[in-house]
């Protein structure tokens, strides 16, 4: 470069000379400028000289060497930002109009080398003032911070890694400084308590400590702080719903290379489900014992190793007399496989249960419901084995078969009376819908005796039910019909031959008798009688008996009629039953019916068990 071209044009400066000849270029800047620049060439940043376009003018030779640059010559004239990703093109022009009015423009920002090599840069863009105010020109230093940026990249990284263990893990975490204030708390810790740091810090935690453990929990967190002991301890907190949970927490002094301690680190675990489970445990063991179920645990070869309570009760045999013994002969076995065969059954299977005979040590008979487990203890093997006592169940089963046959049978004689009453019925109907509706009645009113029946086991039946059913079924007409008499019972037989009979009187009663009318009436009556034989004659040896009294009044022309009918029919042969005798007569306003059946007498097996339906206050009434 020549003397002639010592001074440049406003707002440029010089480039960069590659020939030592030219290098008295800077001697055309001001003394301060041209020692600046020379400063600045010799800087370990990369500098750049660049004109108020953005065009580059210089850049020193470590800048060069830095952004792998061989020949200046390869940027020399080129727009800066050019040089820089898309991305971050419009944080470059920001920094220079910023340097252009006189401010500092200042970003970081990535880029590749010449040579393709990823860096990270500090910028900062400043204007120059050759002469007067005016900004002539653009200084722009870029300093390699890559390595810095991996550093806190890395740093950034573990901090996210830690982060995310911290606040996944499945326990509560949080550090504390050397005085006990805890300072930090992970995620976990704020999503349980509902609650933040800011309310936590120092000592906040107290806030969901239960109040009956806070003050012993922080005696004892403060007490091993001062000490710089380990800190463990057992105690419920408040989760953000209001209940508490039980936690295990332990707290470790973390030490410097003095042996100081510099931070604590501590974790809360949850340990709710196992207390309950460790305390399910212990009533469980508690239970065995008390347990009236018979438990017990043996050895094949050794005996019995325990007996419970349950064993004791049931057996009779205490733990001193059933301890090393063998249960399988003590007990007298029996009604089942022999011991060998259930020991290999439960070898097999890994357990086996049946019902099994024992005998106790009084000599009954003990029935039982058992069940073995094989349970082995390391290399031992053991047997745990439950009794249920099935005692009573067996006999009731036994009760059950015989109350089957007892329905079979009268599910039959049930049959048998429903065959008889179509058969009747069919010979004295005169049309299929007479049929019908004569059929229908008497099986209705078989069914509500046995519904009166049933309600007290079939053991017995309430005269007044079984009368107030039948009239309420065919004569329901308020006052017109009367019923009254003592309590009485009567066996299911007889009891379901006078449903029959009074279905029959108070259906021919509103047909052709006393309630067809409008002014005919009927009273029901019955009483104790006693000294009556079977052929009605006055007899001292006889049992007392019940009078049934079917009266029907004002109801006037009453004749006997031409033809009888099935309810006379049915009337007239019950007179020949063992269980009860009947006696018809017609009046001149109306009929009577008078039945004289046997009773059901109370006894102390059938009161009041077997009388659930008797009541008192019910001896009389109007329908």
């Amino acid at each position: 470069m020549t003397n002639d071209s010592r001074h440049h044009p406003p707002g440029k400066v010089p480039a960069q000379s590659h020939d030592p000849k030219e290098t008295d270029v800077w001697d055309a800047l001001p003394l301060g400028a041209s020692l600046g620049l020379n400063l600045l060439a010799a800087s370990p940043d990369c500098v750049k000289l660049l004109d108020l376009d953005g065009n580059i003018q210089f850049m020193n030779q470590n800048g060069l060497a830095l952004v792998e640059v061989d020949d200046f010559r390869d940027m020399q004239g080129k727009p800066w930002v050019d040089l820089w990703p898309a991305e971050y093109e419009q944080f470059v022009q920001t920094a220079m109009d910023e340097a252009k009015a006189s401010r500092v423009g200042r970003f970081t920002a990535f880029a590749f080398t010449g040579k393709g090599t990823p860096k990270w840069w500090d910028v900062v863009v400043s204007g120059i003032k050759y002469d007067g105010e005016a900004v002539s020109g653009l200084l722009a230093v870029s300093r390699d911070v890559t390595r810095q940026k991996q550093i806190e990249d890395s740093f950034r990284i573990g901090e996210q890694r830690f982060r995310a263990l911290a606040d996944n893990i499945a326990q509560f975490a949080w550090m504390a400084d050397t005085t006990g204030y805890l300072y930090w708390y992970n995620q976990r810790w704020f999503d349980y308590t509902g609650t933040d740091l800011s309310e936590m810090a120092g000592s906040g935690w107290k806030k969901v400590h239960h109040p009956a453990h806070v003050d012993r929990v922080n005696a004892k967190f403060q007490n091993c702080i001062d000490n710089g002991l380990v800190w463990e301890d057992t105690f419920p907190l408040r989760g953000a719903d209001g209940n508490y949970r039980w936690f295990l927490s332990r707290a470790m002094p973390i030490r410097d290379d003095n042996g100081n301690v510099a931070l604590w680190c501590g974790t809360n675990t949850d340990i709710t489900e196992q207390r309950k489970a460790s305390q399910r445990l212990s009533q469980l063991a508690r239970l065995i014992e008390l347990s009236h179920e018979a438990i017990l645990v043996w050895d094949p070869e050794d005996g019995v190793l325990l007996w419970n309570r349950g064993c004791v009760e049931m057996f009779g045999y205490t733990e001193g007399e059933a301890l090393n013994s063998d249960s399988y002969k003590l007990l007298q076995t029996s009604n089942t496989l022999s011991r060998e065969e259930m020991l290999a059954a439960v070898e097999a299977g890994g357990q086996w249960s049946g019902e099994v005979l024992r005998r106790a040590k009084d000599g009954s008979e003990v029935w039982t419901d058992c069940r073995l487990e094989l349970i082995r203890v390391g290399d031992n093997r053991v047997v745990l084995e439950t009794n249920r006592d099935v005692s009573e169940r067996r006999r009731a089963d036994t009760v059950r078969n015989v109350l089957i046959a007892e329905l079979n049978h009268r599910v039959k004689n049930t049959l048998a009376i429903v065959q008889s009453l179509a058969t009747q019925t069919a010979r004295t109907s005169a049309s299929m819908d007479e049929f019908v509706q004569s059929f229908t009645g008497r099986i209705q009113s078989l069914s509500m005796a046995h519904n009166v029946l049933t309600d007290t086991n079939w053991s017995n039946a309430s005269v007044y039910d079984l009368v107030k059913s039948q009239v309420d079924m065919s004569a329901a007409l308020g006052d017109r019909v009367t019923i009254g008499g003592p309590e009485a019972f009567l066996a299911p037989q007889p009891a379901l031959q006078l449903t029959l009979i009074l279905h029959e009187l108070a259906t021919n009663a509103v047909e052709h008798g006393a309630l067809s009318g409008s002014n005919g009436r009927v009273s029901v009556t019955w009483e104790m009688v006693s000294n009556v034989s079977d052929a009605g004659l006055v007899d001292a040896a006889a049992s007392p008996r019940l009078r049934i009294v079917w009266r029907e009044t004002e109801v006037g022309g009453v004749v006997a009629p031409p033809r009888k009918g099935f309810g006379l029919n049915l009337i007239e042969r019950s007179g020949h039953l063992p269980h009860i005798k009947t006696r018809f007569e017609f009046h001149d306003d109306g009929i009577c019916c008078e039945i004289i059946t046997n009773l059901d007498l109370p006894t102390a097996s059938n009161q009041p068990f077997f009388n659930p339906g008797k009541s008192a206050g019910r001896a009389s009434g109007s329908l």
